[in-house]
């Protein structure tokens, strides 16, 4: 009952299901919330350490980019190395990676990115409160100002990092898809799941004077294409950050690795192996593409985030592999968009949990769709 137990408490806590599902994977994922002092209760695991760097990157240009290099297709052997490409990606101060097997990596956080954050957000009055001074442009949201105060809980979660493709998909919904190498999450394109308009396509600002008669500017989206889950104490990206960028790309060079997706294939940001920028038109529809990288130049199937794209294809719409139904449970602390929709979620989730049962929650097959 140990691990039901555990998961009822990361349930009672959560928000929503971050989209996920198929069968079984290579590994049998567990994730629980730790302290800030807590280190990975795994048998002697590689960790490892978090660091920066000062590197900028201009803002890309939508000049039309030359054809992405044709590399030869993933190898069993180039997805086995994951562990060793991942235990060299430059996880940030907060980061914690540990890696408990030769297929699994354990990822810790407590939700906050690296970089510098606005002072005021607008997000939505029916979760924070307070009085509307903004309505998004194509939702309709009704938004007010709130400030961003980083979750003083770490998060940790496991993911298989042998992964393959599955024969088919599983759509995306409200939730984290994937983790970044800032500390913070990448959710979908929409807001709460929402089918009709894409989170960076309903941006709006409102500029006020705060207590101390200081003009305050606040968005719904900030300048790294990321805002605050309401309720939770975590922040999340909706497109391509290239404040995250910056850490590991050059401004003419190629994209390095920024994330992990929750089926494990590694997340990158727009450019290919030779620099150039990557269309949606190359991409599958999950954002995936199998190319040359930096870290595999023999090519690997991997996520693109697109440049300059406002729409459903600025994050990722499906995964293309399979994700532990243990992560697909864990993953559920970390919030949603619309936190007023956790009592749905979590009573649908709980009944899955009734109806697997222990051993179920390996390999059942786990999707919700708000």
């Amino acid at each position: 009952m140990k691990f039901f137990s555990s998961h009822c408490l990361l349930l009672s806590s959560a928000c929503l299901l971050a989209a996920c599902g198929g069968g079984s994977g290579a590994d049998t994922t567990t994730a629980t919330p730790v302290s800030a002092s807590t280190t990975s209760t795994a048998t002697a695991p590689t960790t490892a350490t978090a660091s920066a760097s000062s590197a900028t990157a201009p803002k890309p240009t939508a000049s039309s980019p030359t054809p992405t290099p044709t590399p030869t297709s993933t190898s069993p052997s180039s997805a086995a190395a994951l562990n060793a490409v991942y235990k060299n990606v430059k996880w940030q101060t907060g980061v914690s990676v540990t890696f408990p097997t030769d297929c699994s990596m354990t990822y810790t956080s407590n939700g906050a990115p690296n970089h510098a954050l606005d002072a005021y957000y607008l997000e939505p009055v029916k979760d924070v409160g307070g009085s509307v001074v903004a309505t998004a442009p194509g939702s309709r949201m009704q938004l007010g100002t709130a400030t961003f105060t980083a979750s003083t809980t770490k998060m940790s979660f496991t993911f298989n990092t042998c992964p393959a493709k599955a024969s088919t998909t599983t759509a995306t919904s409200g939730g984290a898809i994937g983790w970044m190498i800032s500390g913070a999450s990448l959710f979908n394109a929409t807001e709460g799941n929402n089918t009709t308009t894409p989170a960076l396509s309903d941006n709006v600002s409102y500029t006020f004077v705060d207590s101390s008669n200081v003009a305050q500017k606040a968005t719904f989206i900030d300048s790294c294409n990321g805002h605050p889950t309401p309720l939770k104490g975590t922040y999340h990206y909706h497109g391509l950050p290239e404040c995250v960028t910056s850490i590991v790309d050059a401004p003419a060079g190629p994209s390095h690795i920024i994330g992990i997706a929750n089926d494990g294939f590694p997340i990158y940001g727009n450019k290919d192996a030779s620099g150039n920028a990557i269309t949606t038109a190359q991409l599958d529809a999950c954002n995936g593409i199998t190319s040359a990288t930096p870290e595999f130049p023999n090519g690997i199937y991997h996520y693109v985030l697109p440049a300059n794209e406002l729409g459903f294809q600025s994050s990722l719409k499906c995964l293309s592999g399979t994700v532990a139904t243990r992560l697909a449970v864990a993953v559920l602390a970390n919030g949603i968009c619309y936190g007023s929709r956790v009592a749905l979620v979590l009573k649908g989730q709980r009944q899955r949990v009734a109806a697997n049962g222990r051993n179920g929650l390996a390999d059942a097959s786990v999707s919700i769709s708000l």
